[in-house]
């Protein structure tokens, strides 16, 4: 288990990034052919991402909430996200063939992304008694600065505090 930092800090990065958040949703539980491959494909992903840095996955996090299992994703540029989504060689390309061939217009399986780009300091974090997590987790943190009493802990990841 991760170690708890006390106190508060922020992000420490000063670079382009993208979040992507993808996911499926369970239309059909009954339908365990069609959602249970898709539900497993993703964590192999991850590992496949992991294991290879270079492919520019920064961190992820998977959060399951009812129907709906979600992954958030920090990627260190959208164009490192578009050579894995269509690499001959690594798994999403033959993962997102089946599922075209298999789920895509039967209703029994919902899959979504967004993208968001976030252009170097367009980022405010704060994480108070946490382990590394999110953000923070993916690029690095640093221990926050308080210059205004006023200011009720709150700094930007750009290091300004308002």
């Amino acid at each position: 288990m991760a170690k708890v930092r006390p106190g508060r800090v922020v992000v420490d990065h000063d670079e382009d990034l993208v979040v992507f958040t993808v996911g499926m949703r369970i239309n059909k539980f009954w339908k365990f052919g069609k959602w249970v491959p898709v539900f497993t494909a993703m964590p192999r992903m991850l590992r496949e991402l992991e294991a290879d840095p270079d492919l520019g996955l920064l961190d992820s996090r998977i959060m399951v909430g009812g129907r709906v299992i979600m992954v958030v994703q920090y990627w260190r540029s959208e164009d490192h996200l578009e050579r894995y989504a269509h690499s001959r060689v690594h798994g999403h390309r033959g993962f997102w063939k089946w599922f075209n061939r298999n789920v895509k217009s039967n209703g029994e399986v919902g899959l979504w992304h967004e993208l968001y780009r976030v252009p170097a300091g367009a980022h405010d974090t704060s994480y108070v008694n946490m382990p590394p997590y999110g953000l923070a987790k993916a690029t690095g943190d640093r221990a926050a600065e308080r210059t205004d009493p006023d200011d009720h802990g709150h700094e930007t990841g750009t290091g300004t505090v308002h």
